[in-house]
């Protein structure tokens, strides 16, 4: 049986390309929703629910593109390449770009079911 908690914050529909260690390489993949808190992801390799790793997301915007160093984050849900991350230790200024990034993305033409597309996915 699975168990869900409520996730601290909605996330916000994106597209956007990240980087992960896995099994000591690194991997790519894309994040497809986001908040400040954490991210669903579908990576090239799966990983396992309790992995912590450091993670770099590329952010891109109308003023260019912004990487985010995420010292650690941790899986907390799995399923087969997809996974759910919650960042657990993030430098303030690297924070800061992800909140403004956040702020002006849902500033342009939110869409207006943005909680649709993360229905499906456990809350945490």
């Amino acid at each position: 049986m699975k168990t869900y908690a409520v996730r601290k914050q909605l996330r916000t529909p994106v597209c956007v390309e990240f980087c992960y260690f896995c099994d000591g390489a690194l991997t790519d993949g894309t994040v497809w929703d986001l908040s400040e808190t954490g991210w669903r992801a579908t990576g090239k390799r799966p990983v396992s629910v309790g992995t912590e790793t450091t993670v770099y997301i590329t952010l891109r915007d109308r003023k260019g593109t912004h990487n985010i160093l995420i010292d650690s984050a941790m899986v907390r849900w799995s399923r087969g390449r997809d996974a759910g991350w919650e960042i657990t230790r993030m430098d303030d200024s690297h924070r800061m770009r992800l909140m403004n990034f956040i702020e002006h993305f849902l500033g342009e033409d939110e869409p207006q079911d943005a909680t649709a597309k993360t229905a499906e996915i456990e809350w945490y």
